[in-house]
């Protein structure tokens, strides 16, 4: 798993590009989101078209990603999620919890709003 960031004024984009299924996945995800809200930007968006699998560790990964974001009095957002993946944030809820955009484009312009 590897991340690419794309800055837009104060929105950070993290594109995940690896699927979200073994601790591993998740604790990099966790070390790339203290390293944005502490020293890059508070609002960020998640783009996760190039997740494909997402398991339960994947979905704390997630979870825990947004808390820390709201901890440091931040936004997280999630962008461009595939049919399969949005399947299971729809079955655990987590699309109650974040809001999800369907594209990278449409979250960042939700900041704005």
């Amino acid at each position: 798993m590897h991340f690419v960031e794309t800055k837009f004024n104060e929105v950070l984009v993290l594109t995940v590009k690896g699927n979200l299924v073994l601790k591993e996945d998740t604790d990099k995800l966790q070390d790339r989101i203290v390293d944005i809200v502490e020293n890059k930007s508070k609002h960020i968006v998640m783009d996760l078209k190039h997740v494909s699998i997402i398991t339960s560790l994947g979905i704390g990964g997630v979870i825990r990603a947004l808390r820390t974001v709201k901890e440091h009095k931040g936004d997280l957002k999630l962008s461009a999620v595939n049919a399969s993946v949005k399947k299971v944030f729809d079955i655990t809820k987590l699309n109650e919890l974040i809001e999800i955009h369907e594209t990278s484009d449409d979250a960042v312009k939700s900041f704005a709003a």
